[in-house]
């Protein structure tokens, strides 16, 4: 088959992207042509893995918020890239950045939206992308809601949103929340994956906490480090490792200071997949403190694969990866229950190695062949569909 992938940024920024990429190395290693298309946007020096790249909205505020209502640049670069490459598939990702104009663009092939994250279209997960850590949109954030909800949102629901073939969902909770949106098209859940290279290893520091994400105010990173200031005070000997570049980074250096300064806390930046599962391997654990809802959460999933327990908050789809068995799950936002949680797993090195045991049992229900297959028998499925109409 030919693949066409669609996903706003062409290099591995988050997870939707670390996901495009994988699924884009394994079809492709299974006879599949795969071609990737994003916008053009800086890479901060990371490998792109796009085939085509296309300009990003530019112009005024004005300009701006026409741009994204119709990037007529982004269609006709489209157009273009549909008719050369004829694919029998379009799988769309992010596509905040091509805004509506890609469903004209892209009619006529079969087409499956997978869902990462709070989209323009999206109803229920809209208010994410906008609202504090307590949910809440504050005045100077309320005109760009607005504009999403009552502009962008009408506007791919016009343009095509509910003529796609497929609407692919990452949990059971995120399944739920898009029904609305989806109308008559069918949604599945499709549990991510993670690379081959990310196997069950042996703790080898029963101390060392991990955290891996962006450093942006709804990952939580502030409730660990405030977790962190806790925990040192009956456990001299625990560490963090913080893995992940953002928007907070700056401002979370400055108040972890002191324990930076004893050597409790280190941010190692933002670090390439195989760097990522040697952090984890070196960690007895992984913490993902999220404020909001996770969609997936495809970190936590990481270190299920390593065998690590993942002391996690109960939001979203988190516990449909984490359970006692496994790990913790803590109220969000709640730091004295992090540290408290953190506190009875580290150092304890037959504790790490029982959930870690079932960390990795549980991993094998998400494997990239499952997910390989998954998705290619959809595909066909649809297109055998569209054969017989």
């Amino acid at each position: 088959m030919r693949i066409l992938h669609i996903v706003n940024l062409g290099f591995e920024a988050g997870g939707a992207e670390k996901f495009v990429r994988m699924l884009r190395d394994g079809q492709t290693a299974r006879g599949h042509e795969v071609r990737v298309v994003a916008v053009d946007a800086p890479s901060d020096g990371r490998p792109v893995f796009a085939d085509d790249l296309v300009p990003p909205v530019s112009g005024g505020p004005v300009g701006k918020l026409a741009g994204f209502v119709w990037h007529r640049q982004a269609h006709r670069a489209l157009r273009r890239i549909m008719r050369e490459f004829r694919p029998d598939v379009v799988h769309l990702h992010t596509i905040g950045g091509f805004g509506p104009a890609l469903f004209p663009a892209t009619r006529g092939a079969a087409r499956i939206l997978t869902v990462h994250g709070p989209e323009d279209w999206t109803r229920k997960l809209l208010r994410w992308q906008l609202a504090d850590n307590a949910g809440r949109i504050a005045p100077a954030a309320l005109p760009r809601y607005l504009h999403l909800r009552f502009v962008m949102r009408p506007a791919y629901r016009l343009l095509g949103l509910r003529g796609i073939d497929g609407f692919a969902a990452p949990s059971r909770f995120v399944a739920e929340l898009l029904r609305p949106d989806a109308g008559r098209v069918p949604v599945r859940v499709v549990p991510h994956a993670v690379d081959h290279g990310f196997t069950p290893a042996p703790v080898s520091d029963v101390w060392q906490v991990a955290y891996v994400g962006r450093l942006s105010p709804l990952k939580g990173a502030d409730v660990l480090l405030e977790a962190f200031g806790i925990l040192a005070r009956t456990q001299p000997k625990a560490r963090l490792v913080v893995v992940g570049d953002g928007p907070e980074r700056e401002r979370l250096q400055a108040r972890a200071a002191g324990l930076v300064a004893d050597g409790t806390v280190e941010f190692r930046g933002w670090l390439t997949p195989p760097e990522v599962a040697e952090c984890l391997r070196a960690s007895a654990l992984l913490a993902v403190p999220s404020t909001t809802p996770e969609i997936f959460g495809l970190t936590a999933l990481e270190a299920l694969e390593l065998g690590r327990p993942v002391v996690a908050s109960r939001i979203g789809a988190l516990p449909e990866l984490v359970g006692p068995d496994n790990g913790v799950l803590v109220a969000p936002g709640d730091a004295a229950a992090l540290a408290e949680a953190l506190a009875g797993l580290i150092g304890d090195a037959e504790r790490l190695a029982r959930l870690g045991e079932a960390s990795a049992r549980r991993a094998e229900g998400f494997s990239l062949d499952r997910c390989l297959d998954d998705y290619e028998a959809w595909y066909r499925e649809i297109l055998a569909a569209r054969g017989a109409r």
